[in-house]
């Protein structure tokens, strides 16, 4: 800014030297003369000057009491002053200096000596004020650099833990994949040195057990990948909420029971059972909760699984789904790192219990996707819950399964025996939504004494465990038919049917619940006792889950291409079973060839993608073009292709389905879903 840009005000009670002073800085400086203090602040409201000058002696408001009303007002206080005086008077001079004055200038003035010193002073402040603004822009870049140090610091921090993390995540990888490895290596090597044909089945079974847990292993591994990679989808279909849990419960009830623990499903009668969602990952998630929940609590300990509905909006549910175990716990440093992909809560933990770390980072990224959250209520040493909700909609079928309307309530006197008191909560929470008085007994001593002081209206429906303490459920049975005559024995318990059937029918057990059991299996088992249904004696629903080893292709022929030896031996091991016909083309393009010589022969193709000369897609391709060279009659483009490949991502399977295939089999090849698939395509 030049000098005749600055602003000055004068202020002088004595005319002549406001004239003076006017016509000696007017050629300069933008000036405005003042006659009082009063004048100075009215001016002050339209002028923000670059200096003042202020005469001391003024009447009503002297030079001074200005400066100090000046310096004590936020917006004129670093407008700088200096004072004009026809004394020369030190200690006044000396105290208007420190009232934050620049200078003095004494009357009368020599305009050479004035202009000077206003000059010097305004490039004075200039100068600071320079200073000024590049302390702050040198201020500024420090704190900038600071920010960007501790920024960069800090990442580089951050880094360093994730590649520790990452590298002490792939250290426990290598453990996990090389144990179940070395024992299927192992095992073998154990089978073919050996002629004992019970040794050699032991060893297939192990080696079996292991490659099934090195598989499991090696889809936490894709699942982690594809959420890395933002790929991670979901796949949408009707679904039997009560049949998925079935298929879980049958697995996780064998882990249980080898620990002897208390394995509870509530399964909240509000919850609609035909569901609208993804069931192959919400399974997945659920096994994984209850996996470790029975993996971490100690034998004889409690899990229990709750699922009730939470929320409902027209064919839209928010289900909530909990999982309780009696195990260990988790304190509330490890619960900051549960559901890290690289770190685990604790690695003594680890060490002793083994596993990965991946189940829960995956199971938070399912249920996120599921429009749900997912977390954790525990304390070290009193168990934990995990607890989750996710929304889905309603299926299209209704399954729900009420009491039959035509029995009589009011005849009906309910006793459940069970050691658990979980279970027997359970029991009277089902039957109270039934509308169905239960009383409940710990013991077996217990239900006698009821049984026995029940008076005119004595029980005549029981729900009974097998494993009780003392003489068990099968003594119990024996004295409760005993005492009445007419009393309907339901027996639940985690031990298999066959092995106990003989025994309890003899006993007098007219139905048999395995554990744990769900609410429409209790409303069938009460049907059946009073006459109302003619279900076997046994859980139908349960029985459903078995493998179906059925499946007869004798009619039919099959294409399969593949050129890995191995792989194809397994596949004719496994459809061997089955009856069917199958001519196996080393190639992709000796299986074009083979179909077109005979297209009418064969009734599916399983397609190898990965093959040399051309692989599985162009293949495909081609066969769906023969359409156009061969007869009318040709089945090239209707014949099924399934696919069958290592790669299980979304998008190879989508390029599979845009190459012309009808379907995917992912390797290694389940032997009971490749019988479905090829019964699916072939007897539609």
């Amino acid at each position: 800014m030049s000098n005749t840009q600055k602003k000055i005000i004068i202020v002088d009670d004595n005319n002549a030297n406001l004239t003076a002073c006017k016509q000696i800085l007017k050629p300069i400086y933008e000036v405005f003369p003042a006659p009082s203090a009063e004048k100075l602040f009215d001016l002050l409201n339209h002028v923000m000057p670059d200096l003042i000058l202020l005469d001391v002696e003024m009447p009503d408001m002297d030079g001074y009491e200005a400066a100090d009303r000046l310096k004590k007002n936020d917006k004129f206080k670093e407008i700088p002053i200096i004072f004009l005086s026809a004394r020369i008077d030190p200690k006044s001079e000396t105290f208007g200096l420190n009232m934050g004055a620049l200078d003095y200038i004494h009357k009368p003035f020599f305009s050479e000596l004035l202009l000077r010193r206003i000059e010097m002073h305004l490039s004075l402040i200039d100068h600071h004020k320079i200073l000024a603004e590049q302390n702050r822009v040198i201020q500024d870049l420090f704190e900038l650099k600071t920010k960007e140090v501790i920024q960069r610091e800090a990442a580089e921090a951050e880094a360093q833990k994730a590649s520790q993390a990452k590298g002490e995540f792939l250290s426990r990888m290598s453990h996990e994949i090389r144990t179940p490895l070395n024992a299927i290596i192992g095992m073998i090597n154990m089978a073919v040195d050996t002629d004992d044909v019970k040794k050699i089945r032991s060893c297939l079974d192990k080696a079996n057990n292991a490659s099934r847990h090195l598989l499991a292993l090696i889809n936490d591994i894709l699942d982690m990948s594809k959420i890395e990679a933002d790929k991670f989808e979901l796949a949408y279909s009707d679904f039997d909420l009560e049949k998925m849990l079935i298929n879980i419960i049958n697995v996780i009830n064998i882990r249980a029971e080898a620990k002897n623990q208390n394995f509870v499903v509530h399964l909240d009668k509000n919850v609609p059972l035909s569901v609208y969602g993804d069931e192959l990952r919400l399974s997945q998630v659920i096994t994984n909760l209850l996996t470790n929940a029975v993996k971490f609590t100690p034998e004889n300990g409690n899990v229990i699984l709750n699922i009730e509905t939470n929320k409902e909006a027209g064919d839209e549910v928010v289900l909530k789904m909990e999982v309780t175990d009696s195990g260990i716990g988790i304190s509330s440093e490890q619960q900051k790192r549960l559901f890290s992909y690289f770190e685990q809560a604790d690695k003594n933990i680890t060490k002793k219990f083994g596993g990965t770390g991946l189940g829960l980072a995956i199971s938070k990224r399912i249920v996120e996707l599921m429009g749900g959250k997912i977390w954790v209520e525990s304390e070290l040493d009193k168990g934990a819950k995990f607890i989750f909700t996710i929304i889905v909609k309603k299926g299209k079928e209704d399954v729900h399964i009420e009491l039959n309307t035509k029995i009589d309530k009011d005849n009906i006197r309910i006793l459940a025996i069970d050691d658990s008191s979980e279970m027997r909560a359970y029991l009277k929470h089902v039957m109270a939504s039934l509308n169905l008085p239960c009383d409940e007994a710990a013991s077996v001593e217990e239900a006698l004494m009821m049984i026995e002081n029940c008076g005119d209206e004595p029980y005549n429906l029981f729900f009974i465990d097998y494993l009780m303490p003392g003489i068990g459920g099968i003594e119990l049975t024996k004295k409760v038919k005993h005492i009445t005559e007419n009393s309907l024995v339901i027996m639940l318990s985690v031990a298999d049917w066959n092995s106990i059937k003989n025994e309890a029918v003899a006993a007098g057990v007219k139905y048999f619940i395995p554990k744990p059991a769900f609410p429409s299996t209790l409303i069938r088992s009460i049907h059946y006792c009073l006459g109302m249904d003619t279900v076997q004696n046994i859980d139908d629903r349960r029985a459903e889950t078995a493998v179906d080893n059925s499946f007869n292709f004798s009619a039919y022929t099959i294409l399969a291409a593949e050129d890995n030896d191995i792989n194809k031996e397994i596949l004719a091991a496994i459809l061997e079973k089955t009856g069917v016909s199958v001519d196996y083309a080393e190639n992709g393009k000796m299986a074009v060839s083979m179909f077109k010589e005979d297209p009418d022969k064969y009734n599916l193709i399983l397609m190898d993608v990965q093959m040399p000369e051309i692989d599985g897609h162009e293949a495909t391709r081609r066969i769906r073009a023969l359409e156009e060279e061969l007869p009318s009659s040709s089945r090239a483009s209707g014949i099924p292709i399934i696919a069958m490949t290592a790669n299980v991502f979304r998008e190879d399977i989508e390029n599979c389905i845009s190459a012309g295939m009808d379907d995917h089999i992912g390797k290694p090849i389940e032997p009971d879903v490749l019988y479905t698939m090829i019964r699916k395509y072939t007897q539609k």
